[in-house]
């Protein structure tokens, strides 16, 4: 069985939607702090008038010690019609912004204070429109998971699991901390993730942007995205 693990970012990138497709059981990394200032699990790449702009979720900041799973929204912001009007304005002109709109829409009425709850319901609906049929739990939900350092925790993610095969980001920062000698003594193969990202013709840029989240894939191209994930 092939298993990847990640932090459930928001409105993620399209090479996140690629490690889901390719894993036979994908794990939300939900229990690991959460990481305050550059970090993509409050917010994501969008284009606004063919420039790379930010779409952040205002979160409550209480404690620098805080897991991703109980990380509140800060509700004193008027951040989901701010969200929603900023996507029509940038891109109610694109071929299918009326349906990928209507599903992000729903999402975003839903009154949960987590941010979690708002990521992953995102994540789990666009995986459903595009057809990506993965099992997904949280990590937190695996019993005997502790506050381990960053790779014991995974390891025994892994190995909880079941995992034959390991599906890791290629990134410098995962190939600094995998330890491909506790893998083998635990009988678990590494495969690195190997996702070229492919340019696609965005209807509001004349050049390519690319590593922005998904949603501007979508609605390029509706259910058509999948050939690019």
């Amino acid at each position: 069985m092939i298993v990847a693990i990640h932090q459930p970012n928001f409105l993620p990138w399209i090479g996140f939607f690629n490690k889901i497709k390719n894993s036979d059981l994908f794990v939300f990394l939900d229990d690991v702090q959460f990481e305050r200032g550059k970090t993509f699990t409050s917010r994501t790449r969008i284009l606004i008038n063919g420039q790379e702009n930010w779409l952040t979720v205002p979160v409550v900041n209480k404690s620098e010690l805080i897991a991703i799973k109980d990380i509140k929204v800060d509700k004193s912001f008027i951040w989901k019609h701010k969200h929603l009007r900023t996507l029509e304005l940038n891109y109610k002109k694109h071929p299918y912004f009326n349906e990928v709109f209507k599903i992000l829409e729903d999402i975003y009425k839903n009154e949960t204070v987590f941010l979690i709850d708002y990521n992953i319901s995102f994540i789990l609906r666009i995986c459903d429109y595009l057809d990506i049929r993965k099992k997904i739990i949280n990590s937190s939900d695996i019993e005997g998971v502790t506050d381990k350092n960053s790779w014991e925790k995974l390891l025994y993610i892994l190995i909880k699991t079941e995992a034959k095969i390991y599906l890791s980001g290629s990134g410098e920062g995962s190939k600094r901390y995998v330890n491909e000698s506790d893998l083998r003594k635990n009988d678990i193969s590494l495969l690195w993730q190997d996702y070229n990202m492919q340019t696609y013709i965005q209807k509001n840029s004349r050049d390519f942007v690319s590593h922005l989240s998904i949603i501007d894939l979508l609605f390029n191209y509706g259910k058509n995205a999948t050939r690019f994930i």
